[in-house]
């Protein structure tokens, strides 16, 4: 088992339980990490081939509103740099494409 450590912004934790809860795949867990103006959350996946599989069972919508991170290790997630507020050029263009294509 690998241990997934789950960052986003506030509100995100009761969307992603109940969108996991009878998946018998994932197990979570507790965490006691505090990350400013974040919630976190910890599940265990069976090896680290299956973090695209959790993925597409969270799903792409929630991931995109309350972006969401995820990370395997607990040093990486807490040494994060604050990132700035707004998208990145980068984020923006692939946004564009995601929309363009669900149209």
């Amino acid at each position: 088992m690998h241990t997934v450590y789950i960052v986003g912004n506030p509100g995100y934790t009761e969307q992603l339980n109940k969108e996991l809860h009878d998946n018998s795949m994932f197990i979570r867990g507790q965490v006691n990490v505090e990350v400013p103006e974040k919630e976190v959350q910890l599940y265990w996946i069976g090896n680290k081939n299956m973090i695209r599989d959790f993925k597409k069972t969270i799903g792409a919508d929630l991931i995109w509103k309350y972006r969401l991170r995820f990370f395997f290790d607990l040093e990486k997630l807490t040494e994060q740099p604050e990132q700035e507020e707004g998208w990145s050029e980068a984020e923006k263009a692939l946004m564009k494409k995601v929309l363009l294509s669900r149209a």
